[in-house]
């Protein structure tokens, strides 16, 4: 037996790692760059969908010539994967992306559709979401704000429908950006920390730190120094558990900056040339020339102009191959910032005039702002006083249609808000990080020394050998006491019948000797066919409530002829029980309706009155009876002097509680008075565990032949 489980648990292992469905693991809340190269072997797929995969992979790393390469490679293939496969949606959002940093927008929008198409064929709420985020962006790009928008927000309903919190978290971020491009910074703010808060929730650090680092950014930008170190340092410390190489390296480029924002220039220009070679090694392109445009920016702040103009310039050669215009026009305006502070005003114009072409192209009025403030002060100084006003009063327009001050105060309050907010949330929940970071080293270094694999498959299958005769030998144990179970149930129900039966004769007596022949015949006519009822369906654990219903109306109405119509009865039942088909234990409610009419005294109450109600409460059968006799104390002292003795009362608790102990509920019975000042009249409430004919519980499906 040990053998077979541990081919079972070999086969398994084997199954588990060669067959990882992409499409699931791309959407999966726990995923990251690392988790993604590492898996990619494991993936069962065709050559052209490994060629994809891969080129993703060099997107996530930053690598976006090898990217470009891949995508190439693979266009030249005339690829053609299935039209509503989730790789034909997959390779056309990765198009989208390859047009994009190309500057083709148009195209990567076509693309864009394409694959929204084959997800909404698919039905894929995940991938529907993800390609109307790429429209949202593509549009943005262009500076379509009301498209953007609009394309934003559906994707947001669609991650609502999706599986997963990441998917969400991504479409927000992405929004977030958008905002920003349109200087809508407290949108920006608010998006990305409600998308942080999500990652924070699924723990996922990779995306974490990568959303605490672009609200670090926009606290930089808004001039939120502290609050940008704040989040910096916190992407750094939840980026330590990943190490992801590109991310630390990111933050360095980030921590660079705000060395430059609070005139530390040295510092920048002694380490940054470090991260700048390490950055090259990775082939981080985007990286690479943000790294030159700083170290550019740095030495000029040093005077030191030429080795600036040569960062500047291999700045420039980065962001031109890869098409990064928004990065250009930011390198000329330093170069021109530099050739100013140089006193080289005809250059400093030229270049700030580059700076300015770019930012109307892309529509970008910030960027373009910062150029007439610049020009307006190269034209003062050359004496051009005419022109330098003319750019101060375009500069002063701008700052009176922004909201820059007001932003950085709102971005510091929701900043501040957050931090508390996790703060918080980190008390909540730092037994269950413990807990996790714990388990983590734990799984981490089995996984590092593989010669433990072995020990750890024969505990496995030891372990799922023992556990296997546990339940076994729990199950045996188990089929016993319902056994045991169901026997006492029958004895039960087997003393319920004589019981009734007895007291029907009773009845049947005591009417012979009141009434004529012919009321008797018709009496018993009646009550034949309530005793042929009952003997039916008593030997059965379960009848449906039509059946309890039919039951109990045949009686009262043989009972209401005994006593020549003195009392009267009303039967309620919900009919979402009828029609669900509810069941009820049989002779569970009949007891309790005959003491109300024996020891209650009904026909010696003026207008007497018994009240039947069967609903569901909490997940509950709840039965009411109720009658308006003399009541329990009175009822006690007429028992007394005829030395009568009921079964009924100890018998259905008894039922209740095995009932109870067979499929663990919350039975109970409780008896009242109906009014509790004048002691008169009686309630009872029986609760039962719900049970409905079309529910089939294995250990039972013996008892439950309706």
């Amino acid at each position: 037996m040990a053998l077979s489980l541990l081919a079972v648990s070999l086969w398994f292992i084997s199954i588990s790692y060669g067959q990882i469905n992409p499409s699931d693991f791309l959407t999966s809340d726990q995923f990251s760059p690392e988790t993604f190269e590492k898996n990619l072997g494991s993936f069962n797929i065709q050559k052209d969908e490994r060629l994809l995969l891969n080129a993703y992979n060099y997107q996530l790393k930053g690598q976006l010539s090898n990217f470009a390469k891949t995508m190439d490679a693979l266009s030249s293939r005339s690829v053609g994967f299935e039209d509503r496969s989730f790789f034909s949606c997959f390779y056309h959002l990765q198009k989208s992306y390859y047009y994009e940093t190309k500057g083709q927008i148009p195209l990567a929008q076509e693309e864009a559709l394409l694959s929204q198409k084959i997800a909404k064929q698919r039905h894929d709420k995940t991938w529907e979401s993800l390609t109307y985020s790429r429209m949202g962006r593509l549009y943005g790009k262009e500076n379509k704000k009301d498209s953007s928008v609009f394309f934003h927000k559906k994707s947001i309903e669609f991650a609502k429908r999706a599986e997963g919190k990441l998917t969400m978290a991504l479409v927000l971020h992405e929004f977030a950006m958008t905002n920003n491009r349109f200087l809508q910074i407290e949108q920006a703010v608010e998006q990305e920390l409600l998308a942080l808060e999500l990652v924070q929730k699924i723990k996922n650090d990779y995306y974490t730190s990568k959303f605490y680092q672009f609200i670090a950014t926009l606290s930089l930008n808004a001039g939120n120094l502290r609050e940008s170190e704040h989040y910096l340092l916190k992407s750094n410390q939840k980026n330590n558990r990943l190490s992801n190489k590109l991310l630390v390296l990111e933050n360095e480029l980030l921590n660079y900056r705000l060395l430059l924002r609070k005139t530390l220039p040295n510092e920048v220009v002694t380490h940054l040339p470090k991260t700048l070679s390490t950055l090259e090694k990775l082939q981080a392109e985007e990286a690479v020339g943000e790294a030159w445009l700083i170290y550019g920016q740095a030495l000029s702040s040093v005077n030191k102009s030429d080795a600036a103009m040569h960062a500047f310039n291999q700045a420039l050669g980065t962001f031109e191959q890869q098409t990064f215009p928004h990065k250009m026009a930011e390198v000329y305006y330093l170069m021109g910032v530099d050739f100013s502070r140089r006193n080289n005003l005809f250059q400093a114009e030229q270049h700030f005039k580059k700076s300015i072409n770019i930012y109307v192209n892309l529509n970008d009025y910030r960027g373009i702002n910062e150029n007439y403030y610049a020009l307006s002060e190269i034209f003062a100084r050359s004496g051009r006083t005419q022109q330098a006003l003319n750019y101060l009063k375009k500069y002063t327009e701008f700052l009176k249609k922004t909201t820059f001050s007001i932003d950085s105060k709102a971005i510091e309050e929701l900043t501040q808000l957050n931090t508390r907010e996790e703060r918080e949330r980190l008390i909540n929940t730092q037994e269950e990080e413990l807990s996790k970071e714990l388990k983590e080293k734990e799984i981490l270094q089995l996984q590092s020394d593989r010669q433990l694999l072995g020990i750890v498959i024969v505990v496995v299958v030891f372990f799922l050998s023992g556990l296997t005769l546990f339940f076994v030998n729990r199950q045996r144990n188990t089929l016993q006491e319902q056994r045991e179970t169901e026997m006492a149930q029958t004895v039960l129900r087997s003393q319920m019948n004589p019981h009734f039966i007895f007291n029907a004769l009773a009845v049947i007596q005591s009417y012979i000797y009141e009434s004529t022949p012919e009321k008797t015949s018709s009496f018993l006519v009646n009550f034949s066919r309530l005793i042929r009822l009952i003997l039916e369906n008593s030997p059965k654990e379960f009848i449906t409530i039509d059946i309890e219903k039919e039951i109990l109306t045949k009686y009262l109405t043989t009972q209401k002829l005994r006593f020549e119509d003195r009392f009267n009865f009303e039967l309620t039942i919900d009919e979402a029980l009828i029609s669900k088909r509810a069941l009820i234990p049989p002779m569970i409610t009949q007891p309790f309706v005959e003491n109300s009419i024996e020891h209650g005294q009904l026909h010696t109450v003026a207008e007497g009155l018994i009240k039947i109600i069967m609903h569901e409460r909490d997940g509950m059968l709840e039965i009411e009876v109720t009658d308006n006799g003399v009541g329990r104390e009175k009822s006690a002292k007429i028992k007394r002097n005829t030395n009568h003795k009921s079964m009924a009362m100890d018998i259905t608790r008894e039922r209740i509680r095995i009932l109870n102990k067979k499929y663990k509920g919350k039975g109970s019975l409780e008896i009242t008075d109906l009014d509790s000042i004048s002691k008169t009249g009686t309630r009872v409430i029986i609760c039962l565990p719900l049970i409905y004919e079309n529910i089939i519980f294995e250990r039972n499906e013996k008892n439950l032949n309706h």
